[in-house]
């Protein structure tokens, strides 16, 4: 968000709301979130950025990139706060490592921004989470690992993270329609940062394989998205021909979505343990995180569309 959008349009509009008889505490404040994604492998991680972008519900802080080329990752991110004119938006890269096919960061190949830092993506988390004075909620759409090395060097900062939402994970389904529990990627990428994350205390809300594999995007869906016409939308069309593939799944939107209407899913208290393989087994015991189980995908795209496709 703007600053002169903060000082000058948010009191505006608030003295609208207190004049039709809202009264100031019922107005809502945004949820202050950073973001760390892996953005330029799938297509859904583009996806969820531009839902938040959206969304004036949430609060976007920063952004940091994990795993492979992250800086190729941040270039890329911090060009679609670019188009969505939200420059004020720090991006870093994360721990990278790996071999990922990286298509869409061409899209961003040579992009500079003064939003772009050259600090480590972990301590510009940290930074902006002591910045946040424990309203922060840690938005995580790709590998664990950079959130868990924060969590490593940083202890301290637990207790200053209000709520990680997450995609990652398996409950009872995997990719595929009857498929029983799968190793999902985020997770397998990295079990041992899961399994940091996990045992750290900070309350988890999960978006699994369970409800996002339904969430297929159709070519109906795709020509209302890309004929919005706008910048964002069009920034999602390049980077969806860059990714050369024909059916967008919206993982990752659905982890922004538990934040915005988590009516959108039934969501159920769990203890979930992480194995070695990447697996994430309900186990008995006190709950460590709350699990979306189930959705309705028309309506979950619907509300997408809705948001985005302005």
């Amino acid at each position: 968000m703007k600053p002169w959008f903060r000082t000058k349009l948010l009191p505006l509009v608030a003295l609208a709301l207190i004049a039709l008889g809202v009264s100031a505490a019922a107005i809502p404040k945004p949820i202050p979130i950073v973001l760390d994604t892996d953005i330029g492998t799938d297509i859904d991680d583009a996806f969820a950025l531009a839902l938040i972008l959206k969304s004036p519900q949430l609060d976007l802080r920063a952004v940091t990139t994990v795993t492979g080329d992250t800086r190729a990752r941040a270039r890329l991110a911090a060009r679609m706060l670019w188009v969505a004119d939200r420059r004020d938006v720090p991006v870093a890269a994360g721990i990278g490592g790996g071999v990922h096919d990286i298509a869409q960061t061409r899209w961003a190949d040579g992009f500079t921004s003064p939003s772009l830092l050259s600090e480590p993506g972990v301590d510009l988390l940290k930074h902006e989470i002591d910045r946040g004075r424990g309203k922060i909620v840690v938005v995580a759409i790709g590998p664990l690992t950079d959130i868990a090395a924060l969590l490593t060097r940083y202890p301290r900062e637990k207790k200053n993270i209000r709520q990680i939402v997450l995609m990652g994970g398996s409950i009872a389904h995997g990719y595929y329609p009857g498929s029983g529990p799968a190793a999902e990627y985020n997770i397998a990428q990295d079990p041992h940062a899961s399994q940091i994350v996990f045992s750290s205390g900070i309350p988890i809300l999960m978006a699994p394989l369970d409800p996002t594999a339904r969430t297929q995007m159709d070519a109906a869906h795709l020509d209302r998205l890309f004929a919005a016409g706008t910048p964002l939308t069009n920034a999602l069309h390049a980077l969806y021909v860059l990714w050369g593939q024909p059916v967008p799944t919206l993982h990752d939107p659905m982890a922004v979505s538990l934040l915005l209407d988590p009516g959108l899913c039934n969501i159920q208290p769990m203890h979930v343990e992480i194995t070695d393989q990447g697996m994430t087994i309900p186990i008995a015991g006190k709950p460590n995180a709350d699990v979306a189980v189930t959705t309705d995908p028309a309506r979950f795209i619907d509300f997408y569309l809705n948001r985005v496709a302005q």
